[in-house]
Formats: structure tokens, sequence, C-alpha cells
């Protein structure tokens, strides 16, 4: 009987801690509740001309972007081209000056 008491009394305890979990997390469910509803009132408020209004504008700074990316490759390949022309210019210099032209016999 006495063990009997005992296992009843831990059964009790046991389900008045399960009771408090779930109290706990019915509480959470109605925050999560409460956020949904308000997100669900946000969102009704965004009209279908907002929406259209910043695709227009997402997809014209997006060609903008494209644009400034095309230029900036134009730029990169002059940018190199011209560094080209200053390393053959070094090159040819560097030619010139380890190259000794005879001109005649008053040259050392």
């Amino acid at each position: 009987m006495k063990d009997e008491l005992q296992r009843l009394t831990d059964n009790i305890s046991h389900l008045y801690d399960e009771i408090n979990q779930k109290t706990e997390s019915l509480g959470q469910i109605g925050t999560i509740t409460r956020l949904y509803e308000e997100l669900q009132t946000q969102v009704e408020e965004v009209s279908t001309e907002d929406v259209e209004l910043l695709q227009v504008q997402i997809k014209s700074t997006l060609e903008h972007l494209l644009n400034i990316s095309k230029s900036l490759t134009v730029v990169k390949a002059l940018k190199m081209m011209l560094n080209g022309h200053d390393e053959a210019r070094e090159l040819a210099k560097k030619i010139q000056g380890t190259i000794k032209v005879k001109r005649g016999p008053d040259d050392k």
C-alpha cells in the first residue's frame, strides 16, 4: 500500500509537471498566433500597386547595374591595352640600351 501510494504521488507530480509545461507552451502559441495575425494585417496593407512599383524600380536598378558593368569591362580592356603599350615601350628602351650601334669611327 505504501509503494502504491508513493507511485500514485509520483504520477500526480509528473502529471502536474506536464500540465505546467503544456500551459507554458500554450502561452508561446498565443504569442505566435498574435504575431501571425499582426503579420497578416501588415501584408494586407501592401497594395498591388506598391509591389508593381517596386518591381519597376528593381528592374531599372538592375539595368543600370548592367550598364555600369559593361562600362567597367570597356574601361578594363582599355587599361589593359594601354598598359600593354607601356610595357612594349619599356621593352624597346631596354633593347636599345643593350644594343650598341656603331655610327662611325669616332663612336666609342
